[in-house]
């Protein structure tokens, strides 16, 4: 539990400030943005981009970047929604996730074998993943016939569906492995620093395959639980998840540096994302409006971290925070 709050103590204020802030501001502005129905969909957007940015995420904390991400989707999307009525939803969405978790273990060792930057070679698996996309859709739109299956993947219990369910799952496993194990320390030291987490006897490899092999699962997970649910998969589906998906990791506190976020700080910034993005629909603002609103948060919470991560203001915090130790009271308190 100590290691758990201590993760949660990571998470700035300021974000949730934001998080709650946004919340209270849209629900005051429209009563239906509070009520079970339009929370229920902020829960369904946040199943699916809760996935790709944590996906994205896990990349960042430990010094690297997925671009593929959205092409792992699209290609998860099409086998799920092609094998679904064949083998079972459960079976399909397992087989799928393994599919994609395989996928990111290879890629990770690659980067790492080879010594390219994963920038670089993310970029060019974006690009082939969906050209196989298109190849084995045939270039169409794939299509279940079977929509039960669909209703039971977005089926409404409260403010949940099967779909939001999974993804809180996910997100508590992912969480207690990176907080309570070895390997999930080993990411955050590889991306605070490659040379001292060799120096302190941390094989790079491990890390980055796990990292990969993270990511490529639950992007796989993402594609094919939301194709399934629309009842059908594209070539061209989830070519615009990649910016929704690393602006909510970073507005959760997922550092640009390396080594610093929490699965809890993922989940607030997708859920921060949903409610702006429900919020302005609801106000019937047009779509251009969304994206500048997301793009404006995104700037903000960057700048604010590039400020404080300046070792002039961290040195300030610390000796404020040395001034509020040294006080007569502060230990009686």
């Amino acid at each position: 539990m100590r290691r758990l709050a201590a993760r949660v103590e990571t998470i700035a204020w300021a974000r949730l400030g934001l998080f709650f802030g946004v919340f209270a501001v849209f629900a005051i502005a429209d009563p239906r943005f509070a009520g079970p129905n339009n929370v229920f969909t902020i829960f369904e957007g946040f199943a699916w981009l809760g996935l790709a940015a944590l996906a994205v995420g896990l990349t960042i904390i430990a010094g690297e970047l997925d671009l593929s991400v959205g092409s792992v989707a699209a290609v998860a999307g099409i086998v799920a929604v092609s094998i679904v009525e064949d083998i079972g939803l459960v079976a399909a969405v397992v087989v799928t996730a393994l599919l994609g978790m395989a996928y990111g273990a290879v890629q990770g060792y690659l980067i790492h074998r080879l010594k390219i930057h994963s920038l670089v070679f993310t970029l060019g698996t974006l690009i082939g993943l969906r050209g196989l996309a298109f190849m084995i859709s045939g270039e169409n739109t794939v299509v279940m016939k079977d929509l039960d299956i669909a209703d039971v993947v977005r089926h409404q219990l409260w403010i949940f569906s099967p779909f939001s369910l999974v993804t809180i799952v996910v997100f508590t496993l992912v969480g207690l492995f990176l907080v309570y194990t070895r390997y999930g320390r080993e990411i955050f030291a590889v991306g605070g620093g490659r040379q001292e987490a060799a120096a302190a006897g941390v094989p790079l490899v491990r890390p980055l395959v796990l990292t990969f092999a993270l990511s490529g699962s639950m992007a796989a997970l993402a594609g094919a639980l939301t194709s399934i649910k629309s009842g059908s998969a594209g070539p061209a589906a989830f070519e615009q998840l990649l910016l929704p998906a690393a602006t909510a990791a970073l507005i959760g506190g997922v550092s640009l540096l390396g080594g610093k976020g929490s699965v809890i700080g993922v989940a607030v910034g997708t859920l921060t994302l949903r409610f702006i993005t429900s919020g302005l629909s609801l106000g019937g603002a047009p779509f251009y409006v969304l994206t500048l609103a997301t793009g404006a948060v995104l700037i903000v919470v960057v700048v604010l971290e590039l400020v404080v991560e300046r070792p002039v203001v961290r040195a300030a915090l610390r000796r404020r925070r040395a001034r509020r130790r040294a006080r007569p009271g502060a230990q009686a308190g």
